[in-house]
């Protein structure tokens, strides 16, 4: 049985919460993969409040069927900081291009 099959199986609240925040973490992979920054830290929040709202109490949701749905999110949280770094590295070294050609700019106006 798929974790989506399981889902549907047993369709409390809780469940109907689980199956929004893995349709969300596919969201932020879909995002990261268009390079959707802006769009993608914002659903992130809204994940991180959907998941802290999900273990206020313990939810009321077939153990085995948590277990599959947290393994899937934590494994695709893997992806997104992969994405994440990735992005930072290139941020990173777009700034350090800008500061090479700021500081040739300045020693060429300097020396004018």
């Amino acid at each position: 049985m798929t974790l989506t099959q399981a889902l549907a199986k047993n369709m409390s609240n809780d469940t109907h919460q689980l199956e929004s925040i893995i349709a969300e973490t596919n969201t932020l992979i879909n995002l990261a993969e268009e390079g959707e920054w802006n769009q993608l830290l914002e659903l992130e929040k809204s994940r991180d409040n959907a998941i802290q709202h999900l273990f206020k109490a313990p939810p009321n949701i077939d153990p085995k069927v948590l277990e599959e749905g947290l393994v899937y999110i934590l494994n695709k949280n893997k992806i997104l900081t992969q994405y994440s770094v990735s992005q930072c590295d290139s941020v990173r070294m777009e700034m350090s291009k800008a500061g090479h050609a700021h500081k040739a700019i300045d020693s060429y106006l300097t020396s004018s």
